[in-house]
């Protein structure tokens, strides 16, 4: 899988506070500490799979008492390459006295449901519940499971105006990788929008017509 990790709009100390202020939620979470990959990756599904929300590691809500980060950035942006389908979330190192708060930024997905090897989580309140794939549907809705990027939104634009459209055209228009120029454009041929046209690097893709 592909992420792409990036700050957007800088996160500070004051975002945490805000945080703790507003108590955890249905969109925050506070981890003391990650114990593993997969205690990391079930908050930031749950979240893909429901509204999005917000992760605080290092600071003991409970207590208001800061510990710092027991994990890397590094660490984050491996763990999230696990999920599928591919996924951007945001992550802020933020300083504070001699430790290390990581804030992690996560948005509600767009191509629901998000998985880690086959499994399903969804944030309910305050917890994270585990699911079959066909709960999360029932949840989300078959119509917010297909929701288009920004990227994929203009695709069809060009699609309609040029014909057709391949990998290597796709990653030109939007400076992007091959992996993720691969995810996106099969991801509107599962949802059959749109039809391939020819196998392997010859591959292309054109609007699915109507039989």
């Amino acid at each position: 899988m592909f992420i792409m990790t990036k700050k957007g709009v800088k996160m500070t100390w004051k975002d945490v506070i805000d945080c703790l202020r507003e108590g955890e939620g249905p969109q925050i979470e506070f981890v003391s500490s990650i114990l593993s990959a997969e205690q990391l990756i079930k908050y930031i599904t749950g979240f893909l799979n429901h509204n999005g929300g917000k992760i605080i590691i290092g600071i003991d809500d409970k207590n208001d008492h800061l510990i710092g980060s027991n994990i890397s950035k590094n660490f984050i942006e491996t763990s999230v390459q696990k999920i599928d389908p591919a996924v951007t979330v945001y992550i802020e190192e933020i300083a504070r006295l001699d430790k290390i708060v990581i804030l992690i930024k996560v948005p509600e997905g767009s191509h629901k449901p998000y998985s880690y090897r086959n499994k399903y989580y969804f944030r309910s309140g305050i917890e994270i519940k585990k699911m079959a794939k066909e709960e999360i549907y029932s949840h989300v809705g078959q119509e917010q499971s297909v929701k288009l990027n920004q990227r994929q939104e203009q695709c069809l634009k060009y699609v309609k105006e040029k014909e057709f459209v391949t990998n290597k055209t796709y990653r030109n228009l939007y400076n992007i990788s091959h992996k993720t120029a691969h995810i996106e454009l099969t991801a509107l041929f599962t949802m059959g929008i749109l039809e391939k046209i020819g196998q392997g690097r010859s591959t292309s893709y054109k609007l699915k017509t109507s039989k």
